[in-house]
């Protein structure tokens, strides 16, 4: 009885293998999702990083960011920014991006001193994953 179970099923095999399925020719139109908005993590002083995978040409527009960045890294954070600047200069160091833009915000939650918003260009998703995670 076994015998003849592994031999259907080698049989069945066989055929499968003789008889490739067609492969069914993809819809140009198709929506391929590109990318997505990635949460990177979080760490002391209420930090927070994100990655965008790829731009929207809109987002490129509104934030004047140049058309070569297709992935952006953004961290944000509480604490004061000498050193979110100073690990900021290491991830560029460290990476192939560049710092597209650094704003200091006022802390939104009554502290004394300020919070720190640093976004990131890169080419490559990975080095803008890469970046906020050295930062």
């Amino acid at each position: 009885m076994e015998d003849k179970l592994v031999q259907q099923v080698v049989n069945d095999v066989m055929k499968k293998l003789n008889n490739p399925a067609k492969e069914e020719a993809v819809d140009s139109k198709t929506f391929v999702n590109p990318g997505m908005t990635e949460f990177v993590g979080i760490s002391e002083g209420d930090t927070i990083g994100l990655v965008i995978a790829n731009v929207d040409q809109a987002l490129h527009e509104k934030m004047g960011i140049d058309k070569k960045f297709r992935s952006i890294g953004i961290i944000g954070a509480r604490t004061g920014a000498g050193p979110q600047i100073m690990a900021a200069d290491e991830a560029v160091k460290a990476t192939n991006t560049e710092i597209v833009t650094i704003e200091l915000p006022r802390d939104t939650k009554g502290g004394a001193g300020h919070g720190s918003l640093i976004i990131f260009g890169a080419e490559d998703v990975s080095d803008a994953r890469r970046a906020v995670e050295v930062t």
